[in-house]
């Protein structure tokens, strides 16, 4: 038997689960999930015989505005959010093969980071052309604005530790809509600096029980309204309705949301929309490897007073960085423990992905080891792989989502961290404004 909704939601990661939470609990749908969890990258996991330590396998933690989409969500939610401690604020970055604090403000002046030459090269940013590079890439207009030597020891392992990806390669105006706009709005970085001062800034905050919570709170709120382990195999249109296909049952609905990867999306497009199936399916993605690995806190020199470390590009590792885990959420172990997670693979060494467990964890100690001062061997570790997850916002994304969105019915909502934003404040806000459209419009 045909079941007919008004709604179908296919994918449950955090865009399919904002979505029909913001439509409220009256609302006639269904969410789909093929996966025997929903969540998506979202997931919080309890290690150990006690499950005495939490590791994050997919966002560490969240950024928040100070109003809008995440905020709302967790308020309805009656999550709590709260910020890392005062001394896990630091960010540290590699600079031959030890730990130096980021220069943000006036350690720009100090930080060896960058020659006298650099430093100088810097200070002229407000004499910059400010149309110059807007529509180029990261590498472009970071070089343009700041110098090469400010994309190599501090925009290079910024991009690699947001997107994975290479700033050659990545759309400024795609990766960074923010920064551009505020050039746009004020003719340089210094000068936004300066006539924005004072506005309210985004937090980092981490809701209490880790990422996951947010992921249960929805799947409670919604209740019988998700399907788990229900794998969609086909589509069908007829200019006014969709017929689903999936592992649960056929389905009808007046209304289709697709959260799913881009891959998977395409899939299902390519024979009821091919125009728009397309420009989805050309979008690459960056893989990447997450070790989480538990230590003794008595066999860990460096202090961890900080959020974590990223890597240059110039530095020639293997690993990305690592995150404090357990500084960031002191609560994610026992104080006689660290939880340390490090990141590998992206656009600069694709193949790690496919690196056996032993071979991932040589690198984290050779190269780990030596910036924290790791003793012996790790209590605990836990290797999390994903393969294809964080899309690449190359040159041609900006015509590319113009074209889907064009080539869009307006039966159909498109929601994923391959359109306008890879973070969950972006997925949710993003999520939450198509239910207000279609709330408005009802």
């Amino acid at each position: 038997m045909t079941r007919c909704v008004e709604t179908l939601v296919v994918g449950a990661g955090i865009s399919g689960l904002a979505y029909a939470h913001a439509r409220g609990p009256q609302a006639d749908l269904v969410v789909l999930e093929g996966a025997k969890r929903a969540g998506g990258l979202v997931h919080t996991e309890r290690l150990g015989a006690q499950g005495e330590f939490r590791a994050e396998l997919g966002p560490e933690s969240l950024r928040f505005e100070v109003a809008g989409g995440l905020t709302d969500m967790l308020r309805e939610l009656g999550l709590e959010a709260r910020k890392p401690p005062t001394n896990a604020s630091k960010r540290f970055l590699v600079h031959r093969g030890r730990l130096v604090d980021a220069p943000l403000g006036p350690k720009m002046i100090t930080t060896p980071l960058l020659t006298l030459g650099g430093k100088l090269r810097l200070a002229s940013e407000p004499f910059r052309a400010a149309r110059v590079a807007l529509d180029g890439s990261v590498a472009d207009f970071v070089r343009h604005r700041i110098g090469q030597e400010a994309l190599d020891a501090l925009l290079d392992p910024l991009v690699s530790g947001i997107h994975a990806g290479d700033p050659q390669q990545l759309s400024m105006r795609a990766c960074f809509p923010r920064l551009v706009e505020l050039v746009e709005t004020h003719g340089g970085l210094f000068k936004a600096l300066f006539k924005t001062r004072g506005d309210p800034a985004p937090s980092v905050m981490k809701p209490v029980g880790g990422c996951d919570a947010i992921v249960s709170a929805l799947t409670r709120a919604l209740g019988e309204r998700i399907v788990l382990d229900a794998s969609v195999g086909s589509l069908a249109f007829d200019g006014e309705t969709w017929r689903v296909r999936s592992t649960v049952g056929e389905f009808e609905a007046a209304r289709l949301v697709l959260a799913l990867p881009a891959a998977s999306a395409a899939r299902l497009l390519s024979t009821v929309a091919p125009a728009l199936a397309r420009p989805i399916g050309s979008i690459a993605s960056e893989s990447l490897v997450s070790v989480t690995h538990v230590w003794r806190r008595a066999d860990v020199g460096h202090p961890l007073d900080g959020f974590g470390y990223l890597v240059a590009s110039r530095e020639r590792m293997r690993h990305l960085g690592t995150l404090f885990s357990s500084s960031i959420a002191p609560d994610a172990c026992p104080p006689s423990h660290v939880v340390l997670r490090t990141l590998l693979g992206g656009a600069r060494r694709p193949e790690t992905i496919d690196l056996a467990e032993a071979e991932l964890l040589a690198i984290v100690r050779s190269e780990v080891r030596a910036l924290l001062e790791l003793r012996g061997e790790p209590e605990l570790v836990r290797v999390q792989r994903w393969r294809a997850t964080l899309p690449r916002f190359d040159l041609a994304h900006p015509e590319r989502v113009a074209a889907i969105e064009a080539a869009c019915p307006p039966s159909l909502v498109l929601l994923g961290n391959w359109l306008r934003g890879i973070g969950v404040n972006h997925l949710v806000a993003h999520a939450r404004s198509r239910a207000a459209e279609l709330s408005r419009a009802g």
